[in-house]
């Protein structure tokens, strides 16, 4: 699990010293917040975007981080999208109108003219030649059955 501390300042360069002591308690696991994103993404987002294991973040609030990523039937895995904040303790996507947003601008801005334009094949030969249609035998199976 990756662990994340935000609003945390440190210099660029040099020796740092860290304490943190946060106490919480984590009522929703990881693979929940992710499950949870996912449908989200799909009731309300898009069909082509899933979502990554998540890393948690302590900061003002406790979260659970998910990176969201979206994918096309013609180059699989493209690129990742944003994130979607899950909160520890209840469960709920926080923002959830915001983060949507984000992810429609970063679509618009900077990935949809880098999608690679899709290629259409005669897949129905390709299939055809390695798996070549053969009618039944019909006598065969009557035979089987008497």
């Amino acid at each position: 699990m990756v662990i994340m501390l935000d609003n945390y300042k440190i210099p660029e360069k040099g020796k740092v010293d860290l304490n943190v002591h946060e106490s919480f308690e984590i009522r929703v696991t990881a693979e929940e917040a992710q499950k949870k994103v996912r449908w989200w993404l799909r009731d309300n987002v898009g069909m082509l975007l899933d979502a990554d294991p998540p890393a948690l973040v302590i900061g003002d609030t406790i979260v659970w981080r998910v990176p969201v990523y979206v994918s096309y039937p013609h180059t699989g895995r493209f690129s990742n999208v944003g994130v979607a904040n899950v909160d520890v303790m209840t469960g709920d996507i926080i923002d959830p109108e915001g983060a949507k947003k984000a992810m429609d601008d970063y679509y618009e801005k900077e990935l949809k003219h880098r999608i690679p334009p899709y290629k259409a094949r005669d897949q129905r030969a390709e299939t055809e030649k390695a798996f070549p249609v053969r009618e039944p035998n019909f006598a065969v199976l009557r035979d089987k059955k008497s």
